[in-house]
């Protein structure tokens, strides 16, 4: 009796199927393949079996066959409907197929793998079309996901011509109205925008590879210009619009451009441009600007099904630049809000004296609820308070101006500080919409007896420099953060020498991602100790902000205040 596949194999079904169909051993050994097979190898079919596929040149040993072939003699997982490329060494063609592999089970397990080729090297039109369009798909997709991790305006806009050029265009542009046009003002037969209506191109990309065209820089297409022609048909009928270039164009250009010519259609007739597709910018009603695609000398012009592509990207950019703008937006409200909230001036307290900061996060990100406060008591005792309430956004600010409020009128009742945070937690519940948590940290200084006692609401520690010694980090207990509620605080007490200073701070200061709070204000110290406890406020509070990165990541307040 024969091997277990020899029967299959010798099937008259087998030997005369039009499609390439073999079995192979788990381990990729070639046992058995019909004459339809072996053609798309160009070998005769008795000279593959006891091969493996890997010395085979042709499909089998593509290297996407390959895994699929031990993945399935491993694991039995079949592979249906892959479509591979590739050339046979030796023979003057080469082949495009679909291929299907199977596992072949017996006793137990997977005796053997089943292949079959579907030779469609023929007719490829199908399969060139589904590669353009996934292509098309890819490039829609990695605009939009690059475009969704920009909150800034221009950084959003300027994603689109970065990924188009070259592999979709020989240039491209976004351009943004001043002010966005309500889609009710663009009337049915042409576009008449309102008087002063003007378009400014905010990021564009040029193919370095286009001779004799220098590089473009916002000053060179930055100028704003009124609304040209095509990009008014393009709005009027709200979709992507196809165009050749006038030849008259040309002469202007390379004589003299007109005033309102668009500074980058310029550049671009110079260079050649031929085609070019405008796509309008429309989100929630209004239509806040345009996308322009050209095709310069050298390059096929663009076709009919180049507009859907054109179109996708210009809604998918319309709604990442209108979220980046309302993003922009928020983001100046918050931080207007958040600096009428804090203190303008501190107050005045004798023998004592004050420097302090409010940096907000990078661009990108909204402000938070970070604060500082002086509040002079009786005695010359005067209080010192920085917080910090988590989240960022106008929730956040509005609430940070609840908490100062609350704190400036509970000190009036000369609280000690831990008392003082249990009441503010208590007062959380009714400031709090959805559960926010702030921190806190609530300095008291006694200049009669120069005792320095606080407490802290899971905020940072406040340092200490004190002449002659390096600076102090004043523990104590963390606590608990403000909000959670039935928290008991605790406070500690320091005797401070004349001339002292306490540094407080918001985490934004010292803490980083994948780095250790205490690594922060290892740094922090060691910039204070380097200009020294006789430094003023002032140059304390300057040294304090260098160890800020370029582009904080977080909010930071910043108090300073000599005990003299």
């Amino acid at each position: 009796m024969g091997e277990w596949w020899q029967e299959s194999a010798s099937d008259a079904m087998f030997a005369d199927c039009p499609f390439g169909l073999g079995i192979l051993a788990p381990d990729g050994t070639v046992l058995a393949v019909n004459r339809a097979l072996a053609d798309l190898h160009g070998v005769p079919a008795d000279t593959l079996p006891g091969t493996r596929a890997h010395e085979v040149s042709g499909p089998l040993s593509h290297p996407e066959v390959l895994a699929s072939l031990l993945r399935a003699g491993k694991t039995g997982e079949p592979h249906v409907d892959r479509v591979i490329r590739g050339r046979v060494t030796g023979v003057a063609h080469s082949y495009v197929c679909s291929f299907a592999i199977w596992p072949l089970r017996g006793d137990g397990g997977v005796r053997g793998v089943g292949i079959t080729f579907t030779d469609i090297t023929g007719d490829t039109s199908a399969l060139t079309r589904m590669e353009q369009v996934r292509a098309r798909l890819a490039l829609v997709n990695e605009a939009e996901l690059r475009m969704g991790f920009s909150r800034d305006v221009v950084g959003c806009a300027e994603q689109v011509p970065l990924v188009v050029v070259p592999s979709f265009a020989d240039a491209a542009a976004v351009g943004l109205f001043d002010a966005p046009v309500p889609i009710s003002m663009l009337p049915e037969h042409g576009f008449d925008p309102p008087p002063g209506t003007l378009l400014r191109t905010v990021a564009a990309v040029v193919d370095p590879k286009i001779p004799d065209l220098p590089v473009l820089s916002p000053r060179d297409y930055g100028r704003p210009f009124p609304v040209p022609p095509e990009v008014r048909a393009a709005l009027r009928r709200q979709r992507a619009e196809l165009s050749g270039v006038d030849p008259r164009e040309t002469p202007t250009v390379i004589g003299q451009a007109t005033p309102d010519a668009p500074p980058l259609r310029t550049h671009l007739l110079k260079a050649g441009m031929h085609s070019r597709i405008v796509a309008p910018l429309i989100a929630r009603g209004r239509a806040i600007g345009m996308t322009m695609f050209a095709r310069l000398a050298g390059s096929p012009p663009f076709e009919a099904d180049d507009l859907q592509t054109a179109e996708e990207l210009g809604l998918r950019a319309a709604s990442s630049i209108d979220n980046a703008q309302a993003h922009v937006r928020q983001r100046h409200a918050v931080r207007t809000l958040q600096r009428h909230l804090l203190p303008r001036d501190l107050p005045e307290a004798p023998g004592l004296s004050f420097a302090y900061a409010y940096q907000p996060a990078r661009a990108g990100r909204l402000a938070g609820g970070d604060w500082y406060d002086v509040i002079p008591l009786s005695e010359g005792c005067v209080a010192m308070v920085v917080g910090d309430v988590t989240g960022h956004g106008l929730q956040a600010a509005a609430l940070m101006g609840q908490l100062r409020v609350a704190v400036r009128a509970v000190a009036r009742l000369e609280l000690p500080p831990a008392a003082l945070l249990a009441h503010v937690d208590s007062l959380m519940d009714d400031f709090a919409v959805d559960g926010e948590l702030a921190s806190c940290v609530y300095t008291v200084y006694d200049p009669n007896d120069r005792t320095l006692t606080w407490a802290r609401a899971g905020h940072p520690p406040p340092l200490l420099l004190s002449p002659g010694e390096r600076p102090r980090v004043l523990g104590g207990p963390a606590n608990a953060l403000l909000g959670l509620g039935g928290i008991t605080f605790e406070q500690t007490s320091y005797s401070v020498a004349p001339g002292s200073t306490v540094v407080l701070y918001s985490d934004g200061l010292v803490e980083r991602r994948g780095r250790d709070i205490d690594t922060g204000i290892d740094d922090l110290t060691g910039v204070l100790d380097a200009e020294g406890a006789d430094a003023s406020p002032n140059r304390l509070r300057e040294a304090a902000l260098r160890v800020l990165p370029a582009d904080p990541e977080d909010d930071v307040a910043l108090l300073i205040g000599r005990l003299t």
